[in-house]
């Protein structure tokens, strides 16, 4: 009788085994703030295509929602979402250096001051100063240090092509941007290259726990792997920004 019962019970565990469900990998929730060029709703920016063409072969469960620029960011911060693409500088100081991850770089950005293609760059923010300047709203995020202690009037905007217009229309003096967002509309700007506001990197950046740490463990390798191929340039077109494997420390730098 008892070896019986031990027999049934053998039969009855592996049983139960076999009936539950297998625990499915846990999906990963990235947030997508509007960047021009870079990331849209449609799923077509270049970020987007480089992120998706890196997924490849992971097999690992990814959905995307699209948001306003600092909506994505306050989702983010309240765990709506796993990862984020970009900020990754901004939430370390607002959350710790050690509550967020980041993958290899999906790009290269650096901020600029533009004026009307017809009219002499500006090199410095003392140039503008006590005149209007235009940026996109949620840029102060990584500007606010760089215009601290000068008499700039920034009106936050929509996009820089609202920018670009009001630029246009004389209401501003001249438009702070990104360079590569803003290279749809280089031939109606003028800039001088050699002189900076700050200069990062995107990447996508996540809550850092086990799961996020594996998950860009393996995505770095594979964004790296297509970076030295090429791809990264291929997939970018235009807007692509040559940069190096950036040194942690010398992420984040403004640079006037």
């Amino acid at each position: 009788m008892k070896r019986y019962l031990s027999g049934f019970r053998v039969l009855l565990f592996a049983a139960v085994i076999l009936s539950t469900p297998a625990v499915a990998d846990p999906v990963i929730r990235i947030a997508v703030p509007d960047i021009t060029s870079l990331l849209t709703e449609n799923r077509d920016g270049v970020y987007q295509r480089i992120l998706h063409r890196a997924l490849e072969g992971l097999d690992v469960p990814v959905t995307e929602q699209f948001f306003p620029y600092k909506r994505a960011m306050m989702v983010f911060e309240q765990h709506g979402a796993d990862c984020i693409y970009s900020f990754t500088e901004v939430l370390e100081r607002r959350l710790g250096d050690d509550a967020v991850i980041a993958s290899f770089p999906l790009g290269k950005f650096t901020y600029y001051l533009f004026t009307p293609q017809d009219a002499d760059p500006i090199s410095s923010l003392s140039q503008v100063e006590g005149k209007t300047v235009g940026a996109v709203i949620g840029h102060e995020t990584y500007l606010d240090g760089v215009l601290e202690g000068h008499d700039v009037n920034v009106i936050w905007s929509k996009s820089d092509a609202q920018n670009l217009a009001m630029l246009e229309h004389q209401r501003f003096g001249a438009m702070i941007a990104a360079v590569p967002d803003v290279r749809p509309f280089m031939d109606e700007l003028s800039y001088d290259p050699k002189t900076p506001l700050l200069e990062s990197y995107d990447r996508l950046t996540c809550h850092n726990t086990e799961a996020n740490r594996q998950f860009l463990g393996k995505l770095s390798a594979r964004m790296k792997s297509l970076k030295e191929a090429g791809l990264y340039e291929q997939l970018a077109g235009q807007l692509y920004v040559e940069f190096e494997d950036p040194a942690p420390a010398a992420e984040h730098s403004p640079l006037n």
